[in-house]
């Protein structure tokens, strides 16, 4: 068992992390390992603990952290009351292995062997000491001997370097660790003698004064000795503080970063390819590949210094394209490799070939390496690769022609090792950049961008957070010296085709966080296959990120989306386009809408028309519900950007999804995309679609159960306002409907019936009406029901059923209505038990068929009713837990009432009528006895024999 407490503490067993979630717990295992073996007594743990105010009991609370870790560790936690002790084996913690690097690196006389061991050490750091368990002051008093020896391991590793001549190459890390640390004189000496070596005389005495001054403002100290004769010899420019670093072979790797985080195993996999068996006449080669910013140079640089003393014979290091994005020309290239390796200007042959050729040749039988980075293909690379040795590649895609490389991508960090990124450049804890760490969409460039502004500017966190999320001032901000995102993704950018560059600008009209293919050809008015490719393209280029492969799903992170936005053409121009999009988005929906059995039909034809025929994408959407519930982002992103320039097409795309949404119960979903279709359809001043979404945004709002009698009477008001100003009859029997659901939940059951024989009545009067005739009786069956004349209702409520279409969501929820009120009758349904069990099975056909967790919860309430009239109370009491866990997931004011009523009479038919009497007390003290959701506790009270009223 392994454990880390250089950043975040955690527990590793062979390649599995142990996660321990309790902060105090991982708090509690750190303090003990910082000193393995000695005994801490339970106050000082205590004290760690809860620096603040400790709880009630805090030492029985401690025994309770203690005894969990106990299940947890396979190494041996004693103690007791005298204090605790963890015997961990030498070795076993990444401090062991810091120490012992460092203690190897003070032996090492080889300059380079020891920069590596140093550099090995102060990568075992993901951030600062507990990083995640304690607060800064627990910290410095737990921390601060360990902390010192980092600093003092980075003092080594930079004297080691300046030594060997980084002089230039350690510019940047001098500049982020003087920031960190701007009263340590050994990092402000570094930095005056890197900048001296440099050329930069006056850069240096600046790094002087600026150490005078926080010397003086923070601690009112002066420069030790050391320091002050350093800035004497700079401003006599002593030749001592020059230095010439002899070396046979070329050494031309670029500086190594000071931080590389989350890409070890991919370089613990790479360094053994390329140290494996050699091959004759064929070099090991290696190709690190992946969107602009994921750390593909950093990651090649520290692979190469890795591997450095296993290529005794050099390292060489090429950049293959120029600061314009153009490719280098392999005789360029290899010009200046023969250079470096000793070759006169004079003698460089002229033909590409002849270069080639003088390469192999110089490089025969040696052991070197080759870094190149930012290959572009195969054609580039060919001539510059040796007949041996090992060969490192980074490119923006798979380099298609290199048979036998391995390729290897480098993705976007998580979030949990972008945060210890962040948190080491900013020198911030992980938490305090947490929010910050969404917006880096997981590119180290980003993320170091960010950090050193947080570290050298000081910015506000919040601020930074409020800053990136304006997807207009992102790429602005993401600039730090000759660094910026925006330039990366350009550079990308410049070598996709110039199809796959317009498709990249209008992505950006997709607005999802995920997409199917098929969006790319409305995008770019082509077939599906010739738009796959185009995207094909992106995807190669990490411009668009593939998510998942089955069905194909792709995505752009954040400051991909950001670039996409800025390059989207005006909407002068690009209103074809966006017309085109839409037009094909409602044709799928449409198709998927008609495919779903929810039994919500329009009254008035509303009909989709323009946009790509996509045959493809066509059959995905004939799989109704499936389909939509991976293209549910596709489809309100554009329901969004129809909003205000397609208002007709955001209208009827709301309400295609309407029927889906009530199926899967996306309550805020349903609700959000209603009330913007509805808006639309009003300024597009369709009048049958504006009252079609009226009754829609109803129906979801009375499910929900977040609204007010008073906001759901506006809503039913407005819905019989624009039905009768459309003027068609089935629309306004539709809206007396939901007047009279209204009614009856209002208590006013005698209303609710009269607006169901009205109902009726214009149905009478118009027989083009006759298909709402089962909506009528809907109604009607339901204030009869609460009226309590149950056998009227139900003979109400099989009409309904008996007028439905069968196989539908409606007609599910018919039966179940039919249910509860055959359940209702005198007899508690005895007499009824046959229907019962067919209605609810016949219901329970069509909610299987169609997914939908909520209507199953409804059917198996009244299923356990069923199961009790057969003295099955056992499978009875399964069905009602698993609808209570549904309710409790999704709240439904009357499928728990149903609920709550079988509970009852699951203690009734089993002896224990006291709880029965006590589940529904609490239900009528929960609703109130004037709610008409008491109407059917009461008279289960009444049933059940416990009175005429509802009493304690």
């Amino acid at each position: 068992m392994e454990f880390r407490l250089l950043g975040a503490v955690q527990i590793w067993s062979g390649r599995d992390q142990v996660i321990v979630q309790r902060r105090q717990e991982r708090l509690i295992l750190a303090v003990l390992l910082l000193d393995p073996g000695k005994t801490a007594s339970p106050e000082w743990l205590m004290e760690l603990l809860w620096p603040d105010a400790m709880p009630t009991n805090p030492r029985r609370a401690l025994q309770v952290y203690i005894s969990r870790l106990r299940t947890m560790l396979d190494v041996e936690l004693t103690g007791g009351r005298d204090g605790y002790a963890i015997q961990a084996p030498p070795g076993s913690t990444d401090i062991d292995h810091f120490r012992t690097l460092v203690a190897q690196a003070r032996r090492q006389d080889d300059l380079e062997q020891r920069s590596k061991l140093l550099m090995d050490a102060l990568g075992l750091w993901r951030g600062p000491a507990l990083a995640d368990v304690a607060t800064d002051g627990v910290r410095e008093r737990l921390c601060a001997g360990l902390e010192e020896e980092r600093w003092a391991a980075e003092e080594l590793r930079l004297s080691t370097q300046l030594s060997l001549g980084h002089h230039q190459d350690l510019l940047p890390q001098l500049a982020e660790l003087t920031a960190a640390q701007p009263t340590r004189e050994t990092f402000a000496a570094a930095s005056m003698l890197a900048l001296y070596r440099s050329g930069r005389q006056t850069d240096a005495l600046s790094v002087y004064t600026a150490l005078v001054r926080r010397l003086d403002e923070e601690l009112g100290l002066e420069p030790g000795a050391e320091v002050r004769d350093l800035q004497v010899a700079i401003l006599r420019q002593d030749p001592s503080l020059d230095l010439t670093v002899p070396s046979a072979a070329p050494r031309e790797l670029p500086a190594d970063v000071g931080l590389l985080i989350g890409r070890d195993d991919v370089l613990e996999e790479l360094s053994a390819a390329l140290l494996g068996p050699a091959r004759t006449g064929v070099p090991a080669v290696v190709c690190l590949y992946g969107a602009a910013g994921t750390g593909k140079s950093a990651a090649a640089v520290r692979l190469g210094h890795r591997l450095s003393e296993s290529f005794p014979d050099g390292q060489l290091f090429a950049r293959l394209q120029d600061v314009n994005g153009q490719s280098l020309p392999a005789r360029t290239v290899l010009g200046q490799l023969l250079r470096s390796l000793g070759v006169d200007g004079s003698e460089l042959p002229e033909s590409l070939d002849e270069r080639a050729a003088l390469l192999r040749i110089r490089l025969a039988d040696k052991m070197t390496l080759l870094v190149f980075d930012d290959a572009l293909d195969a054609g580039q690379l060919k001539p510059l690769l040796p007949a041996g040795g090992a060969v490192i590649v980074t490119s923006r895609r798979p380099i298609v022609g290199l048979e036998d490389a391995i390729h290897c991508e480098l993705p976007p960090l998580s979030d949990e090792t972008s945060a210890e990124l962040l948190s080491a450049v900013s020198g911030l804890s992980a938490a305090g950049v947490a929010e910050v760490v969404p917006h880096c969409a997981g590119l180290p460039l980003a993320l170091r961008i960010v950090g050193a502004r947080l570290a050298l500017i000081r910015e506000d966190v919040a601020e930074v957070v409020q800053t990136l999320a304006d997807e207009s001032q992102r790429l602005d901000y993401l600039v730090a010296g000759d660094r910026a995102v925006r330039a990366s993704l350009d550079l990308t950018l410049s070598t996709a085709t110039a199809d796959a560059r317009r498709l990249f600008a209008h992505l950006a009209l997709v607005g999802a966080d995920e997409f199917a293919p098929w969006v790319a050809a409305p995008l770019l008015d082509t077939d599906e296959p010739a738009a796959a490719a185009v995207l094909e393209n992106l995807a190669a280029l990490g411009l668009v990120q593939l998510r998942r492969l089955s069905p194909p799903r792709y995505g752009l992170h954040g400051l991909v989306r950001a670039r996409a936005v800025e390059l989207l053409t005006p909407v002068s121009e690009r209103a074809e386009v966006e017309q085109r999009y839409l037009e094909t988005v409602l044709r799928l929906v449409t198709i998927a809408d008609e495919h779903i059995d929810h039994g919500v039909t329009p009254v008035v034809p509303l009909l989709a028309e323009g946009g790509l025929d996509l045959p493809e994408a066509a059959g995905e959407a004939a799989r109704g519900a499936g389909w939509l519930d991976l293209e549910l982002p596709v489809a309100r992103a554009a329901v969004e950007l129809a909003a205000d320039g397609w208002p007709r097409v955001a209208g009827l795309l709301a309400y295609r999804l309407a029927g889906y949404l009530a199926t899967r119960d996306g309550r805020q979903a349903r609700e959000t995309i209603l009330l913007l279709g509805r808006e639309a359809a009003v300024r597009a001043g369709v009048v049958e679609l504006e009252a079609e979404l009226d009754r829609a945004v109803f129906a979801a709002a009375a499910q929900s159960g977040h609204s007010t009698p008073e906001q759901l009477a506006l809503l039913s008001r407005r819905t019989l306002e624009s039905t009768e100003r459309s003027g068609v009859p089935a629309l306004i029997i539709a809206a007396l409907g939901q007047a009279s659901y209204l009614a009856g939940v209002a208590g006013a059951y005698d209303d609710a019936i009269r607006l169901a024989e009205r109902m009726l009545a214009i149905i009478d009067a118009n027989p083009e009406a006759e298909s709402s005739r089962a909506r009528a009786y809907d109604q009607l069956g339901g204030g009869l029901h609460y009226l309590g004349r149950i056998p009227e209702a139900i003979a109400a409520k099989r009409q309904a059923c008996e007028l439905s279409t069968p196989g539908t969501r409606l007609h599910a929820i018919r039966l179940v209505l039919l249910g509860e009120a055959l359940i209702a009758d005198a007899d508690l349904g005895a007499a009824h038990t046959d229907e019962l069990s067919t209605a609810l099975a016949e219901a329970r056909e069509i909610v299987e068929r169609i997914g939908d967790p909520l209507g199953m919860a409804h059917i198996d309430n009244l299923d356990a009713c069923a199961l009790l009239l057969r003295a099955e109370s056992a499978a009875a009491e399964k069905l009602l837990r698993r609808a209570a866990e549904v309710f409790a997931e999704r709240p439904d004011d009357s499928g728990e009432v149903v609920n709550v009523i079988g509970w009852a009479r699951l203690y009734a038919a089993t002896d224990r009528r006291e709880e029965a009497r006590r589940v529904l007390a609490e239900a009528f003290r929960r609703v109130g006895l004037d709610d008409y959701l008491a109407v059917d506790l009461r008279r289960q009270w009444q049933l059940l024999g416990f009175g005429s009223e509802p009493i304690g």
